[in-house]
């Protein structure tokens, strides 16, 4: 069986057991971190992204991202036709204003504002699996990797996970684009 196969089933498996109170406290110690980066970074457009259930939930991030005026936010718009990942600007998270596209993951409702990818200062960038020098193993489709290839080297490209979905080594192919920075939520987050 195909190597990357193996350990995104691996980390599927792994990542199932969480409780949904342990979903919601990684969410939330996610979100606290990246309030840290942007503290520290102050971009003024940021790409996130909107998490399905595989993937660890970036909703509360979101949520304080949108609620900085002097930010634009931005999130994958995926084209299947055209094999491409674009970047469109979120506003709100509410329901009414969210689709959901034909790999499940929610989306601005149409017509979205494009977002420049060269005018992304910083994106979260969501994975299967990680190293902890920032090589990553997405779902297999390529749009990541493509995107993040286009991007100006000074984007800076923070990858999100889970300390489940950390690995010490991954397969890593010429065209797999690794990230700058991890963002991990701890196997046990701390009380709040």
């Amino acid at each position: 069986m195909d190597p990357k196969k193996v350990i995104r089933n691996e980390v599927i498996a792994a990542m199932s057991p969480l409780s949904a109170g342990a979903r919601s406290a990684a969410a939330l110690t996610l979100a606290s971190q990246v309030r840290r980066v942007i503290a520290d970074r102050q971009p003024g457009c940021v790409m996130g992204f909107l998490a399905d259930d595989r993937e660890i939930d970036f909703d509360p991030a979101i949520t304080e991202l949108l609620m900085n005026p002097r930010m634009i936010l931005g999130v994958p718009i995926v084209s299947v036709d055209q094999g491409r990942m674009t970047c469109g600007r979120l506003t709100t998270l509410q329901t009414e204003a969210l689709a959901t596209d034909r790999h499940g993951i929610r989306t601005p409702q149409p017509p979205v504002d494009p977002i420049e990818p060269a005018t992304l200062e910083l994106i979260f960038v969501p994975g299967v699996a990680f190293t902890s020098d920032g090589r990553r193993l997405g779902r297999g489709g390529g749009y990541y990797d493509r995107f993040l290839a286009d991007l100006p080297p000074t984007t800076w490209r923070i990858g999100v996970c889970h300390a489940r979905q950390l690995r010490a080594d991954l397969p890593i192919d010429g065209h797999d684009v690794p990230v700058d920075e991890l963002l991990i939520a701890p196997e046990d987050p701390p009380a709040t």
